[in-house]
């Protein structure tokens, strides 16, 4: 009986990127299954990891992509998994668990481990006693909820049953070493165990196989090359910053997002760095290699595109101390203090220059560093207003350590070094925690000081396009008002509008006293809270570090002070307006 594919209701809930994607996968299992059993392949006697992750940002799913590689490399069979994507495994036949994910919001699962939360809480849930398991948990201290999704799955598999092999590690934003160290832990103890434990019969199908480059659309999958369309600074002289408003063209791409979304830009390193450490590594660098893509390259051009030439982490020193005989290196690797002194501030151009390794290629070269991960920024532009364009609002990172004029990769390559026309790679990252409320006649508070300005330009062109009925009220703050006002102009004609209801600025450097955001919300918080009690939703925007704990203080005591409550009060009236979807936060 031919085998035929199945229809896609049109009321489904994808977007056109989801459709197209799953078309095509659809299509291509047909195809496989029309072939019999030529499509399947088994791989039997390897030991079975699966690394399933739930992953915001992208963050969770690059850190399971990449232990799984390593995995595969010493022998296993190891998936990383989406746990959007949950339904294609069976926990119970899974030996081994190896759960990554972040968390979302306050305390709630990243986008794509809604559905598969749910069911794995549920008192339904099959239990896992032949499964052993560990959860390393991505998050930030900022937030009161730290982690807290990775110590509700780290918990619930527990009470299923499974063994837990190492202990759960929380990150915070810095999550790179702890993330390796919690690897380095979990790989000690399979060591321990014995592989020949968790070896089973993995069966895999084929289709991933015959799909091709071409038939898989613009996505995470497939970044879209975006040629640069306009860019200007948006810092007047004699700043000494230098902020820059990037549009990008999407014709062609099927790329869709709405105000709230982030995009990932996949950066270019500078060549000036990359040409610098061609010329004092100790071997052949004219030699192609290999990238981990399975593209073959020229080691410069691998360099250029595929790997982060700047991030000296302990995993990577670990890796260089045998190849040294520097009695330093060795030393710190016993010394957590010494080791983190020695890779502040420092890039793997200094380490080839303090501690000469004996490296033998550029294949062995490139296996010490990361593969280079793609930059997430705010978007600043309503699609309604701009289509087949995204905009971005990018600050360029320049400093100074240890002598040497240091270069954020992806502010630098956006900001300057990328040519009128030049391409970057992006995808789009929805998030449903950012986003306008459905209801235009609802009132709207924005917090963004600095960049994080991005969004709420999205923001107050999309209730521009869509003629919104609620008003508009933006904080905005920077050093200085006649240097670094960005989108005066725009919103200024916004205000003419009527778009702009009302706009208060914090000009930090512009008096003997720091003046920022969350002073100006201080200075007309009775009016704030009279927003609040009307139904209005409130938004913060940028640094996760200082100001928006500073914001969220501010909220607190103007919620106490006109809302007549306690301490405790106060706080699940906050809780209420974030369960609520009606204080939002994208902090960086």
């Amino acid at each position: 009986m031919a085998n035929t594919i199945p229809e896609i209701p049109e009321d489904a809930p994808f977007s056109s990127e989801q459709r197209a994607w799953l078309k095509s996968y659809l299509t291509q299992l047909v195809q496989t299954l029309g072939k019999g059993s030529s499509g399947i392949s088994k791989a039997a006697g390897k030991p079975r990891a699966l690394f399933l992750y739930g992953s915001q940002s992208g963050n969770a799913q690059a850190l399971s992509e990449g232990f799984a590689e390593v995995m595969n490399n010493d022998g296993w069979a190891a998936d990383a998994v989406d746990m959007e994507n949950h339904a294609t495994v069976d926990l119970v036949e899974e030996p081994l668990i190896l759960v990554v994910t972040s968390t979302w919001g306050e305390g709630d699962p990243p986008d794509n481990a809604v559905e598969f939360w749910e069911k794995f809480k549920s008192s339904d849930f099959p239990k896992l006693p032949n499964s052993r398991f560990s959860v390393l948990s991505l998050g930030d201290t900022n937030y009161a909820d730290f982690c807290e999704m990775g110590k509700l799955m780290d918990k619930r598999l527990e009470e299923l049953g499974a063994e837990r092999i190492a202990a759960r590690v929380d990150c915070d934003v810095d999550y790179e070493d702890p993330a390796e160290e919690w690897f380095r832990v979990v790989s000690r103890k399979l060591d321990e165990i014995g592989k020949e434990v968790f070896t089973t019969t993995v069966t895999t199908d084929g289709v991933a196989e015959v799909e091709s480059v071409e038939d898989i659309p613009f996505g995470k999958k497939r970044p879209f090359p975006a040629p640069l369309k306009y860019r200007y600074k948006l810092n007047l002289e004699p700043s000494p910053r230098d902020t820059r408003h990037i549009e990008l063209k999407l014709n062609g791409s099927g790329l869709e997002y709405e105000v709230g979304d982030a995009v990932a830009t996949y950066p270019l390193n500078d060549t000036a760095l990359v040409d610098e450490i061609i010329s004092i590594l100790p071997f052949n660098t004219a030699v192609s290699v290999t990238a981990h893509d399975g593209r073959k390259l020229a080691l410069r051009d691998a360099l250029l595109e595929c790997y982060d030439i700047r991030t000296v982490t302990k995993a990577m020193v670990k890796k260089w101390a045998p190849l040294t005989c520097h009695p330093y290196l060795h030393a710190v690797l016993e010394d957590d203090e010494q080791m983190s002194a020695l890779i502040d501030g420092i890039e793997v151009v200094d380490l080839i220059y303090d501690f000469p390794a004996d490296i033998k290629s550029g294949q062995d070269f490139i296996g010490l560093l990361r593969k280079l991960q793609p930059r997430l920024y705010s978007i600043a532009s309503s699609p309604k207003k701009h289509p087949d364009e995204v905009h971005l609002t990018v600050a360029k990172v320049v400093y100074e350590s240890r002598g040497r004029v240091r270069k954020g990769v992806a502010s630098n390559f956006l900001c300057e070094w990328m040519e009128e026309g030049q391409e970057v790679r992006v995808f789009m990252q929805p998030t449903k925690h950012f986003k306008l409320p459905t209801d235009l006649s609802k009132d709207v508070i924005m917090v963004g000081p600095g960049t994080g300005i991005a969004p709420f330009r999205a923001f107050l062109e999309e209730r521009q396009v869509t003629k919104a009925t609620g008003r508009n009220w933006l904080f905005f703050g920077n050093p200085h008002e006649s240097t670094d006002f960005f989108y005066k102009e725009e919103f200024d004609e916004m205000a003419k509008e009527g778009v702009l209801t009302r706009i208060d600025c914090a000009w930090s450097r512009d008096q003997k006293h720091k003046i920022y955001v969350q002073d100006k919300i201080r200075e007309f918080s009775e009016e704030v809270w009279k927003w609040l009690e009307g139904g209005a939703h409130f938004y913060v925007c940028g640094d996760a570090t200082y100001m928006a704990g500073d914001v969220d203080k501010a909220l607190f005591e103007l919620v106490r002070k006109y809302g007549g409550y306690d301490h405790e009060g106060a706080t699940v009236y906050l809780k209420k307006l974030k369960d609520d979807g009606r204080y939002q936060r994208d902090v960086y």
